[in-house]
């Protein structure tokens, strides 16, 4: 039998044996050698651990006898590569079976077939697995080896759980245990309350699976089960990890533990796994760097030791761990390194397959020179022990297919969940660019709308009007310019081209006159500004440009998101001890959410953090002061609470001796400068003045003030115009008033255009309005779903005024045209089979009410919309909208039908016809019978004869 199992294991026990000639009175005192042997192999378990390989080959290589001592050594061997080398570890595993086997040695025989199936069920192959145990079982039960047997049962325990069959791995572990107990041996009890919690953590009892660790970390301690340590250690850490929220600080405590546990008693395996748990530790408590140093050694350890199932989740944890430090590159390549293993884990198996084929022919071959063997010892009983031997090896190989089968079946299925689930991973990330986009494209459309439709309104008004739309186009010009100057600056700094330049010039009185473009627009909101500058006179060396940058972006977003009646505050001083500039802006607006504090620095963050108008931000302007200052080597803080306010400070150096890094330029920094367009903004009201053409209403939903009142006053000469800020107040607004049509955008806080359309057409009282949507979203999905809430229109953004006006005509028009269906109806009813919508039930349900109350002199228009649940006012523009009269002429036309249906008919004389229909005076009859008809009721009654 060939024990070498490398040219360095090789050479280094042919150099024992040619030095073996000077040792002689070792080989002659040969009681004194097995004494010494015997000691190193009655060792604990973990001793075979801490053994270097050198020593076990040195003493296999003078110990020359095929007995139980050279089995022990081999078993050693194994347990020394268990999960180092598993090729090695599995061959001497082997070779102990063999000589054991050989020797009629069963004690030694039961040992290695578990410690084979410990390797396999590493190995996750299961079916070998449980064949092995069984076979462990068996002969350590005809034996009586009652030890062995727990130890069968554990392993059969850990492989039935990897196989999450959670039935049989508790009946073998509760086995496993009781066996220990019987038997007094700790070191079975320690790892058989190991994979007891184990399993509990799978069934998610976190309590039960602690209770299990923590006793078998108490029981390794005592026995001195170093190696095993590192294991228990580890998923004491995971149990606290699977906390909700986790236990982050005592997770660490464990896995460190179990990292130095490991370290010290030479378990790579366990270094590996408490590596890379520690490492997934740090990064949820935002160490990323030790994170990804952690993972690294992890990925570098199981790359060399070829466990690649540990390689795949430690790129899974640095996938996330890039993603966290948004570095989406870094990501990309780990995603493609996890898919690389994991088809070569596929690939792998598929190898693994051929290789049990050829392992089963092995086997029955080693089986067969095993049963040779006992015939030469047993003649007598050869047949009898064939035939059982021969059943029950038909019964494990039946087992092991069928297990096989189910364990293909299983793996197969846990590729494709996690194939779903990294499939919806990238699906979700996709769907978060694709909405920043939009965001991004609703930011640039409106004020691109805003300059497209003022400049068409130009081309058409002489009158002095037109100046209205001129200053509108420039401040949207203005705004956009911002946002693209904006971009630009990021893109400088990315590239490493932005600098700081400095000037000296008189910082005191800059201050001043660029504070003072913002106090006309806090007049215009009615905003209280303070401001507080404490800057001594004379010159300083600042960068006028970057400050102005600062300032402008730090008091423009203190404005946005705070509200009439609130506070900005302003605050500059020069801090004469360190020589450095500190500005701190205040205000009690809207504050910013706990869990966006740590992003608002961050590139196009847009949080749910919406501005006093409605809008949300672009994420652009505090991303840009934050590089500034780190260029300018300041610092910058914020604090912030939501429905509070928030504070920002902002510190720069002075003095020249800090501004080394710096560009002087050689021109002095000017005494004054303009006030920044961009902040002359004016406040325009709601009102919409101007002479009405026709009587229709309209009113427009739009959350941008400024777009909201150009599209009012587009309509203005030809239409009243009811104006909303938000879709609340358009519904409140469209259920009181019932416009004739309704504009809105889609995009708005709260109630959206969407939303809005959909409680409109819910409503008896606003079923019939027309709504039209603006939107700057233009794909085919979001019309289709605009479309299909029940809207008549959509028009994307940026529009053109006379295609609005056009499309709203068009929606008038049409609803007149509808009007004089309905009034055709009312007379004549459509059909039974007709289904009928919800102003058709509208209209039946009025002309019963009048036709019940038809006789009742008295009855009015203030008892008709009392029966129809309505207001007066509302009833009005219903009946007016859906059938273009009013609810007055309704009653009487109605009434009058009814009277030549009964004039037809002769029924009754004409003064009870007009009495039977509501009417008192036999004149007033005459005459509205006259206007209806063109003739007297006697002549009409006439006409009939």
């Amino acid at each position: 039998m060939n024990i070498y199992r490398s040219t360095f294991h090789r050479l280094n026990i042919d150099r024992l044996v040619r030095l073996a000639p000077q040792t002689e009175y070792l080989v002659k005192n040969r009681i004194a050698i097995m004494l010494v042997i015997a000691g190193l192999l009655n060792t604990s378990p973990s001793y075979a651990q801490n053994q270097r390989p050198d020593s076990l080959l040195r003493v296999l290589s003078r110990h020359r006898g095929q007995d139980s001592v050279r089995v022990n050594i081999y078993l050693k061997l194994s347990h020394y590569y268990f999960g180092v080398d598993q090729t090695e570890s599995s061959a001497y595993a082997r070779d102990a079976i063999m000589l054991a086997a050989k020797r009629g040695y069963a004690y030694g025989e039961a040992r290695a077939h578990n410690q084979l199936a410990l390797i396999h069920s590493l190995a996750n192959e299961a079916e070998l697995a449980i064949a092995c145990a069984l076979r462990a079982e068996s002969i350590a039960e005809r034996n009586g080896f009652r030890a062995l047997t727990g130890e069968s049962y554990r392993v059969m325990g850990l492989t039935y759980l990897d196989q999450e069959d959670f039935a049989k791995a508790g009946n073998f572990y509760r086995k496993a245990e009781t066996r220990a107990r019987e038997t007094g041996n700790q070191v079975l009890l320690a790892k058989t309350l190991n994979g007891e919690g184990g399993m509990r953590i799978r069934q998610k009892d976190r309590p039960g699976a602690l209770k299990y660790y923590l006793e078998s970390l108490k029981i390794a301690q005592q026995v001195g089960m170093s190696f095993y340590m590192a294991l228990i250690l580890s998923n004491i850490g995971e149990v606290y990890m699977s906390g909700d929220p986790p236990d982050l600080a005592n997770a660490s405590r464990y896995f460190t533990q179990a990292l130095e546990s490991a370290r010290i008693s030479g378990n790579k395996n366990g270094e590996t796994n408490a590596l890379a748990n520690l490492g997934k530790v740090y990064m949820l408590q935002g160490k990323l760097a030790e994170s990804e140093t952690l993972l690294l050694q992890s990925l570098k350890m199981s790359d060399q030791m070829g466990i690649r199932i540990t390689s795949q989740r430690t790129y899974m944890k640095l996938v996330d761990l890039s993603l966290r430090q948004y570095n989406y590159k870094k990501a990309s390549e780990y995603i493609q390194k996890y898919y690389a293993v994991r088809n070569y884990l596929m690939n792998d198996e598929r190898t693994k397959e051929m290789a049990r084929l050829e392992e089963k022919y092995q086997s029955e071959k080693r089986e067969q020179q095993i049963q040779l063997l006992k015939q030469e010892k047993r003649f007598e009983t050869a047949s009898k022990n064939f035939w059982i031997i021969g059943s029950a090896f038909l019964l494990l190989a039946a087992t092991a297919i069928y297990l096989l089968q189910q364990s293909r079946n299983k793996k197969a299925r846990q590729v494709m969940t996690i194939q779903k689930t990294l499939i919806a991973e990238m699906e979700e990330m996709d769907l978060m660019k694709s909405r920043f986009f939009a965001n991004i494209s609703h930011e640039f459309r409106t004020p691109l709308s805003l300059i497209a439709a003022p400049l068409e309104e130009l081309t058409q008004e002489v009158r002095a009007s037109g100046q209205i739309n001129l200053n509108l186009i420039k401040r949207n010009a203005n705004r956009l310019l911002e946002l693209v100057n904006q971009l630009l600056d990021l893109s400088k700094f990315e590239a490493g081209k932005m600098e700081i330049v400095v000037s000296m010039g008189e910082l005191g009185q800059w201050l001043r006159v660029f504070i003072a473009s913002f106090e006309s627009l806090a007049e215009a909101r009615k905003i209280d500004f303070q401001t507080t500058i404490d800057v001594p006179e004379g010159t300083f060396a600042f960068d006028q440009d970057k400050l102005e940058k600062i300032l402008t972006n730090l008091l423009g977003n203190a404005f946005k998101f705070t509200s009439s009646g609130d506070t900005v505050r302003l605050s500059v001083q020069v801090m004469t001890e360190q020589g450095d500039l500190e500005v701190v802006v205040s205000d009690t607006g809207s504050g910013i959410p706990e869990k966006d504090l740590p992003h608002v620095f961050s590139p196009f963050f847009q949080s749910q953090h919406i501005t006093s108008d409605g809008q949300p931000g672009t994420g652009l302007g505090l991303a840009l002061v934050n590089e500034i200052v780190k260029l300018y080597r300041g610092v910058i803080n914020v604090q912030s609470r939501e429905h509070e306010g928030t504070t920002l400070m902002v510190q720069l150096p002075l003095e020249v001796s800090k501004l080394t890094f710096a560009r002087f330029a050689s021109e002095p920094v000017p005494h004054f400068l303009a006030a920044s367009q961009m902040h002359d903004e004016a406040i325009l009201p709601d009102e919409i003045i101007g002479p009405i053409v026709t009587e229709a209403t309209i009113l427009v939903v739009e959350d941008n003030r400024e777009l909201r009142q150009f599209i009012a006053r587009a309509f203005a000469n030809r239409y009243k115009v009811l104006t909303a800020e938000n879709g609340e107040t358009g519904l409140q607004i469209a259920t009181e008033r019932v416009p004739d049509v309704i504009i809105s955008d889609v995009m708005m806080p709260g109630i959206d255009g969407i939303k809005l359309t959909e409680c409109i057409r819910q409503q008896e009282v606003t079923c019939h309005i027309p709504v039209l949507l603006l939107t700057a979203r233009s794909d085919g999905e979001s019309r289709m779903k605009g479309l299909l809430t029940g809207a008549d229109d959509y028009l994307s953004k940026p529009f053109s005024t006379d295609e609005l006006r056009v499309r709203v005509l068009n929606m008038i028009s049409q609803r007149k045209r509808l009007a004089q269906k309905f009034q055709t109806e009312l007379v004549t009813p459509p059909p039974a089979d007709t289904i009928p919508s919800i102003d058709d039930k509208f209209l039946t349900r009025l002309r019963q009410t009048i036709s019940e109350r038809l006789a009742d002199p008295v009855f009015g228009v203030e008892q008709l919309a009392a029966e129809m649940c309505l207001s007066r006012t509302q009833l009005f523009r219903k009946v007016k909208a859906l059938l273009d009269t009013t609810p007055v002429d309704l009653i009487n036309d109605i009434r009058l039908q009814r009277a030549a249906v009964l004039i037809r008919s002769r029924a009754d004389t004409l003064t009870q016809i007009s009495y039977s229909v509501g009417f008192r005076e036999q004149s007033y009859f005459a005459k509205k019978f006259r206007v209806k008809f063109g003739v007297s009721p006697r002549e009409y009654a006439n006409s009939w004869h």
